[in-house]
This record gives structure tokens, sequence and C-alpha cells, in this order.
């Protein structure tokens, strides 16, 4: 069943994407930790009491579980580094004044947190190298950078010794995480001791884990984090989806689903594996690009919901395996043009205009899984849908064109003038499709193969519309699909996609039209 997304209550706002053409998702919703009842006050953890006259095994009663113990709750990035600060003064305070020529504690110690926190180095935690082909990795790369730079900031803030509890005790087991010669140098000197020692592994490992945990969102210093009611190791509950996640980046293909599913461990982690995007107590998550990001993989809370009714929902895809889907091949019939002597400029007329836009719900089956649609009104009257998980797989496997090194790009459309001499020269057959007709076919529409001693075809999707681009990017089966703009090289066109299929290539022309009116 197919249903428009409910309607948002009176009191609450509609949320729009303001860099999507202002589509409307749902209706704004207001996280936990802004209103007064859900705040959690950060104070010191909870400690047993603590006796000086009393044997040593009731001098060390804290142990990892409730060590420092993080609430159930919703929390921002910045409170969950001050839950993790008190184990940071204990062993600034404990180490005692630093020496006139001493490089301070503090310091030493946050400098080993941003080695470790570092993506290059002997005391990397997430040691990545990629190729330029490789998006996913560059991505995370960049992201863990940005994170690792927002929680040594945040660490810098929320110190403070002259608070620290000096009954924490507690034993962390060694977790293999390296410290700078300095840290080590700190610790293992005279003004340190074994309890110093594990209380750092302990900060440093949830600050990594931290860190981890943040990865999969664009936005990290603005998403609610909730640590359930069940949870009763609070950040330490990332360690196994955090392996998962590691086996991902070091080892092949880093697959969308890791991305999601440890974005889940703390917004939705009672969902079920898979998915693009979902909707959790706090709001929306969904691909980042729906935003207007350039992120391919990495995902963007929206303080939105869909569903009034349920808490947890997974956004999944209407095709779990895109091969297995219904697919139509594109035709030269039809065609707004296929004959190469035309000025094809003057074709680009063609261009569809949308005339509405909205989301909807395909209830389905299954009460944790819904599929979206993004269903379109044209300008004909005519109504198409597309999946909205096919979007994003569409726009993680497009091609875009690159420019080459030391080439110019300049007003003259150089795609355009280039396509039109030589479909007239016959080296490239290059046909014109209007996107209604494309979107109207059934399934996916591939592309033909090239077949022996032909030319490879190419076929031009004018549009000047983001939404229409998404739903192009949903309706094609995704495989030599590029993305490119007028004033691209024809060069760098042809050798973008793959060689057995013709090429599809959806235009944009918005960038154009925007400079135009700027001038």
């Amino acid at each position: 069943m197919v249903s428009a997304i409910t309607p948002p209550p009176s009191s609450a706002p509609p949320y729009r994407l303001a860099n999507l053409a202002n589509l409307t998702l749902g209706y704004t919703v207001y996280p936990s930790w802004t209103q007064k009842d859900g705040l959690v006050a950060m104070t010191s953890p909870p400690s047993p009491p603590y006796n000086d006259d009393s044997s040593k095994a009731e001098r060390y009663p804290l142990t990892i579980n409730n060590a420092l113990y993080t609430p159930p709750g919703v929390y921002s990035v910045r409170q969950l580094v001050a839950t993790a600060s008190p184990l940071l003064d204990v062993i600034i305070s404990r180490l005692g004044p630093d020496g006139p020529n001493d490089v301070p504690a503090r310091t030493v110690l946050v400098n080993g947190l941003a080695a470790s926190l570092a993506t290059t180095g002997r005391e990397s935690t997430l040691p990545l190298v990629h190729s330029s082909q490789d998006t996913a990795r560059r991505e995370i790369v960049i992201q863990a950078n940005k994170i690792a730079k927002t929680l040594v900031g945040y660490v810098h803030e929320s110190i403070d010794p002259t608070n620290a509890n000096p009954k924490i005790r507690l034993r962390s087991p060694c977790e293999g995480h390296l410290w700078t010669p300095a840290v080590a140098s700190l610790l293992l000197g005279p003004r340190s001791d074994s309890q110093l020692m594990e209380l750092y592994n302990e900060w440093l490992h949830r600050m990594i884990l931290l860190r981890d945990s943040l990865i999969p969102f664009e936005n990290y210093d603005k998403v609610p984090f909730v640590i359930p009611r069940d949870s009763d190791r609070g950040i330490r509950d990332l360690e196994e989806p955090r392996k998962l996640f590691l086996v991902h980046c070091l080892t092949g293909t880093i697959q969308h689903v890791a991305i999601v599913d440890l974005a889940k461990v703390f917004t939705a982690r009672h969902l079920p594996r898979g998915g693009y995007g979902f909707q959790y107590s706090q709001g929306l998550v969904l691909p980042a690009f729906l935003s207007g990001s350039t992120s391919l993989h990495l995902l963007r809370y929206h303080p939105a919901h869909v569903y009034d009714s349920e808490s947890e929902v997974l956004f999944d895809y209407e095709h779990k395996e895109y091969i297995d889907a219904p697919r139509t091949e594109l035709a030269t019939s039809e065609a707004v043009s296929g004959d190469g002597s035309w000025n094809l400029p003057s074709l680009l007329g063609v261009d569809t205009r949308v005339t509405e836009s909205s989301l909807a719900i395909d209830a389905g089956k299954d009460a944790l899984r819904r599929i979206v649609k993004l269903r379109l009104t044209l300008y004909s009257g005519k109504s198409v849908s597309v999946d909205l998980g096919q979007i994003a797989r569409g726009r993680r496997y497009a091609y875009e064109v690159k420019a080459e090194k030391g080439s110019t790009n300049g007003t003259s459309s150089p795609i355009l003038s280039a396509l039109s001499a030589q479909g007239a020269s016959g080296i490239h057959k290059t046909i014109v499709h209007d996107a209604a007709d494309i979107l109207s076919r059934p399934g996916l529409v591939i592309s033909p193969r090239v077949k022996d001693g032909h030319g490879n075809t190419i076929h031009i999707i004018p549009t000047s519309d983001p939404i229409l681009k998404l739903a192009l990017l949903g309706k094609f089966y995704p495989e030599n699909v590029i993305l490119s703009r007028e004033k691209d090289n024809i060069d760098a066109l042809c050798k973008a996609g793959k060689g057995f299929a013709e090429r599809l290539v959806i235009l944009d022309r918005i960038n154009e039209k925007a400079k135009s009116k700027v001038a």
C-alpha cells in the first residue's frame, strides 16, 4: 500500500530540504536534549563508597561496566566527550604539578589522543590509504580527520583537574592502542603509577570508539546519540560493530551497508541490517547527497520524522539486489532525435519540467521496513514514481566527468558543440531523449550493448531540475550512467564509464542557468 507521508502534528512545522528544491520531508522534531526534562547533567561518575582504611580489593571497586557510567539518554558529541573527561582529570591531577621545563601533562596526553585519532602515523587507529578512484575510503579519511579535530577541541574545553574525583579506580584491559613516546615517558615515569596507565587506556579507547561512531554522519556535530536503557557499557557498545566496520575499511570494497549499520549503533540499534537510511526517536538519517552534499557515501541527520506512529523505521530498497529488478532496454525509437546532422544545443528545449514533487511510503508487510518513493507530476500531467533507495544506489554508482589537468572549460559548451560536429561526421552517434519518456518506462532502463563495428552511441538526457536528476538516477540501471555538465570536455566524457555499453549521459544544465542569472 502506497500512502503519503504522515501529515505533521498541528504544532510541528513541515521539514524542508532547502538544498533540494525545498522538498518537504515530513515534519520537524526537536531532539530530547533541547527539552528541559531531557537534559542529562554532566557530572563526575557515581562511585561506590571509598574508604582509605579498607582493603586493596575494596579500594579498587570500579570495573569497566560501572566506571564512568554513561546513563541512558540523548547526548551530543560534546556531552559524550564530557562524560569521559573525569578520567583525564584524575590522571592530570594525580600526576601532580609539571616541572618548569616539562611539557604540560595535559598537552602530552591530548597530543597522544590526536596521534591515535589520525589516519596516518605509527599510533593511528584507522590507518587508511586510498586510490584516486576509491571515493568511499577518501571520504572516510577526510571525515575521520575532521572528527578528530573536533574531539580534540572538545577535550581541551572539558579538562578540569581541579574537579577530579580521586576515588576513581578501574581495571581496563589493554586494547592495543600505541602510545606516543611522550605519553609512554610520562605514564611510565616516576610521576605515574599503574592505575594512571589504566585510566589513560580507558579514556583513549573511549575517544577512539566515539570517533568511529561519528564517521557515518556528515553533520556529526548535530546528531543526537542515544544510549538506550538496555545498555550497560555506554560507548563500549560500539566495540563489536567497530570491528566489523574496520574489516570493511581495511579489506576489499567498503559496502554502503557497513556505513549504515554503523550509524545505527547509537541511534536505531534494534533495526534490522541493511537499508540506506532510517527514522529513529530523534530524527531521520538519509544519504547526505539528498541535501545537496557532494558526499556519495556519508549520511546526514535531519531533525524530522516522516512517521508519527513508529519511532524506528528502516528505509529499504525496493529491490534488495538491483540486478534482479525488471529492466527495459533504451530504444532509439524513444529518442527526440537520432540524426547526427542537427544542431544539438537547439534540441535541449526538450528539458522536462516538474510541476509537483512529494514523497510517498509503501508500508509493505514488514512493520520495521518501508519503501520511500519520490513521486513527480510532470508538465504533461503524467505522474511517475522512483524508489528513493534506487536513487541512492544510482548516485553512488554514477560516473562523473573529470576535467583533464591543464584543460580549460570555456563558455561555448564544448560537449555540445563537439558532439554535434562528431555526430555529423559519424564519429559518435548522439541521441537526445526526453526525461519524461524514460521515467515512464517499466522497470530500470538499461543502455544497449555496444555492437562490433559500431561506434559507442551517446544518449543524452538534459535536465535543469535537481529533482528530475535524482529521478533519472533512480530510473536508470546503475551500470553506465554518466553525470555531465555543458561545460565539460568531450574527451573527458568519452573516457568516463564502461566501453561495453552505450553511455547514458544526464546533462546537468542548472549551473549554467544559475550563472546566466547572476550575470
